[in-house]
């Protein structure tokens, strides 16, 4: 009955998705830097950047419209939410 639980526990654990927490992330000035030349060649014009929720997130204007762009650790662009 325990290794039934036990392996039923550890396949949860698995299975489940790995995030980063904001502890793993670095907002240093060389990372400002790199998120700022990845989003001006993408159009955007980005104001202030933070790390929220285990991602960075970069407010934004492109096109007259402003975003708020968030990044994962490796900054490929998960998603981005008007503002």
């Amino acid at each position: 009955m325990n290794r039934i639980i036990l392996s039923g526990a550890l396949a949860a654990l698995l299975a489940a998705p790995a995030f980063a927490s904001d502890d793993d992330l670095v907002l240093d000035d060389a990372m400002r830097t790199r998120i700022t030349e990845q989003l001006t060649a993408e159009g955007y014009e980005v104001g202030k950047i933070k790390i929220e929720d285990g991602e960075y997130e970069a407010y934004a204007k492109k096109d007259g419209h402003r975003y708020e762009v968030f990044l994962d650790a490796d900054l490929n662009v998960t998603h981005t939410k008007d503002d």
